[in-house]
């Protein structure tokens, strides 16, 4: 019984992270459809994505990624030994300890971007201020890292404290400050993409201060005094420095296909951007949000050694998660054109972007579970407070992707690219799941696997749903305001029949969601 209501509260703060998750990705559409309507896939685009790209990376692999997975599981491990007040010690110290590592990041970024784009966009150089709008976006952008730095770890403390949705809807703002930029002022300039660069430093700022009330009541107090000796410190760093690779494999590997796609025809670069924009909403949206519910639960329990509740709570995860993507990529696969044509299609975005943003979609899709599995299973790692496993499979896994990469570029162009992704993103998962299973013991039952079959037998009903629905409107022909209509037609049919062929074929499933959803809160909230 108390196994369940655990359940039933991570589903249930799932869904109160995803609910303001689901409107900052409806905004980082827009955003994504004003960017892509004032830049297109030419030279403006490609000189924003790749300069974004660089400060973006340092956010994914330091700051959302192996920063915050490290931070959580040790401030959580010092609130259960220490108590509240070294807690709060640690965390003033680190905040100091990573304001002055990111702004020397920040400055040595500014000054190498010269060096930095020159070597990873060489094929750049064949336009003519290419490489110099490249640099000079870059240079604008790098102290982003700095900021969005902060930003994520104060979501690491709230989301250790168990307070979710400020730190959740905090990336809305950020998605408003570009599209107000945009708006108001990429018209009226003759280079956009300067608006959207200075835009972006904004939105970081923006997620930010609107924390740091909600860090203020909890009891985070000034001044953040650096503490390079601090114990806690010591091991977050110990944590981090292989947690680099573990967490950030993927987006390693996706900078590299851009470095790759940047060889390739022009319009490449931006086309990848865009196809993964689709691809990230579809999965982030309960994938990413189950796993910041995830790590502090598993890290709770790995803090008092309940091996048996961290397989469980790992097995009900990963069903979750299949659950939740198999329609998504099936749904990717079979409408990635009319989704990119009726998403970015205006403006500078023409029917070519289209062509190149759907072949890509359609390669990234097939590896959209596997995502998600990789996910969760790092985050499992994490919580045990192990990064060296999982940070040497990812590094070998990025070799991997360079050797698939280059012939699959080569015969495929940026579809290719994106392929290699799907291919080594699975064996990702498969060699994660295996390892995890040797050190936590069965976590995944012969009803996972049924699950499994029963996912892919409603997704089955719903390919052939909405390829009726689709045929039958004539949905690769429709144009402007049908195509909107008619996509959102057969994305409705999908989702219906999906859940309909849930129902009846996998309602265990079913019933648990439902269940944990709708079932009435605690009375009463305990102090963490």
């Amino acid at each position: 019984m108390e196994h369940d209501e655990k359940q039933s509260k991570i589903i249930r703060s799932t869904a109160s992270v995803a609910l303001p998750m689901l409107v900052s990705r409806v905004l980082g559409y827009v955003r994504d459809m004003l960017q892509a309507y004032f830049l297109g896939t030419g030279t403006s685009a490609d000189a924003f994505t790749l300069a974004y790209t660089l400060p973006n990376l340092l956010r994914r692999l330091t700051a959302e990624g192996a920063m915050t997975a490290a931070f959580i599981p040790v401030f959580t491990d010092t609130r259960v030994r220490e108590g509240r007040e070294e807690m709060w010690a640690f965390a003033r110290s680190f905040f100091g300890v990573l304001a002055l590592a990111m702004a020397v990041v920040s400055i040595l970024g500014i000054l190498l971007s010269p060096i930095l784009v020159k070597t990873i966009a060489a094929g750049f150089g064949d336009v003519e201020g290419k490489w110099a709008l490249t640099i000079g976006l870059t240079r604008l952008m790098f102290p982003f890292i700095l900021i969005i730095s902060l930003a994520a770890l104060a979501t690491g403390i709230l989301n250790s404290l168990q307070r979710f949705a400020v730190p959740a809807f905090s990336p809305v703002l950020f998605n408003i400050s570009v599209i107000a930029a945009a708006v108001m002022f990429a018209s009226r300039v003759e280079e956009p993409a300067w608006i959207f660069a200075a835009a972006i430093l904004a939105g970081g700022v923006l997620q930010l201060l609107f924390q740091w009330p909600a860090l203020h009541r909890e009891g985070l107090r000034l001044p953040m005094r650096p503490s390079f000796r601090h114990p806690g410190i010591v091991r977050v760093a110990v944590l981090m420095i292989p947690g680099v690779f573990a967490f950030g494999a993927y987006q390693v590997k996706f900078a590299v296909s851009r470095i790759l796609a940047s060889r390739l025809e022009e319009g490449s670069v931006s086309a990848l951007y865009y196809a993964s924009r689709v691809e990230e909403l579809t999965f982030g949206l309960f994938s990413i949000a189950l796993a910041v519910v995830l790590l502090p639960a598993l890290s709770n329990q790995a803090a008092v050694r309940d091996d048996e509740g961290m397989r469980k709570t790992l097995g009900f995860s990963l069903r979750l998660i299949v659950l939740g993507t198999l329609p998504a990529m099936t749904g990717l696969l079979l409408l990635s054109r009319p989704i990119m044509q009726v998403l970015f299609e205006r403006g500078e975005f023409t029917a070519r972007s289209t062509a190149l943003s759907a072949e890509c979609l359609f390669f990234l899709a097939l590896g959209l579970p596997f995502i998600s599995v990789t996910k969760i299973l790092a985050t499992t790692f994490y919580s045990l407070q192990d990064t060296r496993i999982p940070a040497a499979v990812a590094f070998l896994i990025i070799l991997v992707y360079i050797a698939a990469a280059l012939p699959l570029g080569s015969a495929l162009g940026v579809g290719g690219l994106a392929l290699a992704l799907s291919i080594t993103q699975m064996i990702h998962a498969g060699v994660l799941g295996l390892i995890l299973r040797r050190r936590l013991g069965r976590y995944a039952d012969t009803g996972f696997w049924a699950a499994v079959l029963r996912s892919f037998a409603a997704c089955a009903v719903m390919a052939g749903a909405v390829v009726g629905v689709s045929q039958a409107i004539s949905l690769r022909a429709a144009e402007g305001w049908t195509g909107i209509v008619a996509l959102a037609a057969a994305i409705l049919t999908g989702i219906i029949s999906y859940g309909l062929a849930v129902f009846v074929l996998n309602r265990r499933e079913f019933d648990g969601l439902r269940t944990a959803l709708f079932r009435s809160r605690p009375g009463s909230r305990k102090e963490p």
